[in-house]
């Protein structure tokens, strides 16, 4: 992929957002929350994957990964007034159909295609699917570290701006604001493992969830990201006080620690052939 291909997504993308505008703040909040989200992405993974190495031409197809992701947002919103898949449909898939129905990307090599379909339809499942390529999944990893750290900047700071006074159901994925944490959800980061969505039943689970992030970034730039920006730090400031919160955050800095360690580069990736 070339520059000026990606320049023309990049239009396509931006005409096809204003179709959901309209012109109301309060009813377009959203749909700018996802464009300016979508717009940090296409930055997160350039920026993981100029640290990684690659070349030009996979810094483009990464961008148009980051830049289509969330593009099922969009009509997700305008449909059914809220970003829960369990409420609604699975916004990835729904991204891919867009893309196909629209045809925006019949013009690229049918190997382009399917790597930039593949990571979209991937990046918020629970976990990859076994069997890919090696380059699908390096993309597919790729989308997903720059989409998580840029979903934890945002709720991080939505959180604080809830405390003085603002509330966007939306972002809450319609959950309770409830005081205590779920035991499947304390279960499931005790036993180093991501946050399952069927276990959350309030705010505050879905807070964890994101913590829990820890256990699925799988860059080092990412996982510095993460320390250096304070994340799970910030994250627990709006978790209440207990023992079992303790216990949790205890464990997720360790292993934050020992994942740095233990991805530190000892050469760089190169995907160039």
């Amino acid at each position: 992929m070339d520059e000026e291909t990606l320049n023309e997504l990049s239009l396509w993308f931006s005409e096809y957002v204003q179709t959901f505008k309209s012109g109301d703040f309060e009813k377009d909040r959203n749909i700018v929350l996802k464009e300016e989200h979508t717009g940090r992405v296409r930055g997160e993974i350039r920026e993981i994957g100029e640290s990684l190495g690659l070349g030009d031409e996979d810094l483009r197809l990464a961008e148009a990964m980051a830049l289509f992701h969330d593009l099922g947002r969009f009509p997700q919103y305008a449909r059914y007034e809220t970003f829960s898949d369990r409420r609604s449909c699975d916004h990835a898939v729904l991204s891919v159909k867009v893309l196909k129905e629209n045809r925006v990307l019949d013009a690229l090599d049918p190997l382009e295609k399917d790597l930039i379909l593949k990571p979209i339809s991937y990046h918020n499942r629970a976990a990859l699917p076994e069997g890919e390529s090696e380059r699908c999944l390096l993309f597919s990893k790729l989308l997903r570290d720059a989409d998580k750290l840029d979903i934890w900047a945002v709720l991080l700071d939505y959180y604080q701006r809830r405390e003085e006074g603002y509330q966007n159901e939306a972002l809450e994925l319609d959950l309770p604001d409830l005081l205590d944490i779920s035991e499947d959800v304390y279960k499931d980061i005790m036993a180093g493992e991501i946050v399952k969505a069927k276990n959350l039943r309030s705010l505050n689970d879905f807070k964890l969830l994101q913590a829990s992030w820890v256990f699925d970034i799988n860059f080092w730039p990412a996982l510095l990201a993460v320390r250096d920006r304070r994340y799970l730090e910030r994250t627990r400031e709006f978790l209440p006080n207990s023992e079992e919160i303790y216990r949790i955050f205890d464990l997720l800095q360790s292993r934050l620690e020992e994942r740095i360690e233990a991805e530190r580069p000892g050469s760089k990736i190169r995907l160039d052939g």
